[in-house]
């Protein structure tokens, strides 16, 4: 039997052994599993990190300052002096029905320098005056929302075709339709 107790002994000690092996095992794989995680965790903090920071600075860096349109947006220089243009009667609407307008106009500018060239150019803004209120319908100009269409045409126009981009304002200091 004691031959026997040796054999019954050694699956004895055997089976903690055995037992011990596979528990020292998931105890390195969970701690290989724990890093891991770590080191995942560590990564995405990093990358989150660096996507942040690159949303704020890369507009400084790559020099992007908002979008186009707010960088076409100038603010529009005070009006400091008005320029008189004195009245223009023009003939509106069908020909058939003759009716007239008669306008005074004055443009606002920042100073007494963009005053001289709104001067020197007076002929010329006359006559732009005088085609575009021609050529304007009579049922736009009887209403609020025509008269300021109207004028953003005639500031446009006053930049875009004789140069006076320093014209900030139009006004209209009389306005008679008969």
């Amino acid at each position: 039997m004691a031959g026997n107790a040796k054999a019954v002994a050694a699956p004895a000690a055997a089976a903690p052994a055995a037992a011990g092996a596979p528990a020292a095992a998931p105890a390195g794989a969970r701690a290989r599993k724990r890093s891991f995680v770590m080191i995942g965790a560590i990564g995405l903090a990093l990358v989150v990190l660096l996507g942040v920071g690159g949303w704020f600075l890369a507009p400084g860096l790559l020099g992007w300052h908002g979008s186009p349109q707010a960088a076409a947006v100038k603010p529009e220089p005070p009006v400091k002096m008005t320029v008189p243009l004195g009245a223009v009667v023009v003939n509106v609407g069908p020909s058939e029905k003759r009716r007239y307008l008669k306008v005074a106009v004055e443009l606002g500018v920042p100073g007494a320098k963009e005053s001289k060239e709104v001067e020197e150019k007076k002929p010329q803004i006359t006559d732009l005056l005088i085609s575009v209120l021609s050529t304007t319908p009579v049922d736009a100009l009887g209403v609020e929302e025509g008269r300021v269409a109207l004028k953003k045409t005639l500031l446009a126009r006053i930049k875009e075709e004789l140069g006076l981009e320093k014209v900030s304002r139009v006004y209209f200091t009389e306005f008679v339709i008969q």
